[in-house]
């Protein structure tokens, strides 16, 4: 399994509904990949941590790269891990205005 952490910026029209929208799907879609994590959004950047089957993690990386709603796409940190750090979160937005409840993560 692997943990990847990545920030990138949203597009300027993209709303708070939208990023609800995001995470609606793809808590539903991370649940039946068995792929777990965070997004934090402070109105402007993301930060999202991803806990899974390396595979899985990184074929979903590649596509949430592509993705035109945000741009300046960077992985900062990854890592392969035995347990994970948020098992129970197929994704959950967490308080953006302090990205360390999802950097602190990758120190587990």
């Amino acid at each position: 399994m692997i943990r990847t952490l990545y920030f990138s910026t949203a597009a300027a029209d993209l709303s708070r509904e939208d990023v609800e929208t995001i995470v609606a799907h793809a808590r539903a879609a991370n649940a039946k990949r068995g792929v777990t994590g965070a997004l934090a959004y402070n109105g402007r950047n993301f930060c999202q941590l991803l806990e899974g089957e390396t595979d899985t993690v990184m074929a979903l990386i590649d596509t949430i790269s592509r993705d035109r709603r945000h741009d300046g796409f960077k992985v900062i940190d990854q890592k392969e891990i035995s347990e994970r750090y948020f098992p129970k979160w197929s994704m959950e937005l967490v308080d953006g205005l302090d990205f360390s409840a999802v950097i602190n993560a990758m120190k587990a």
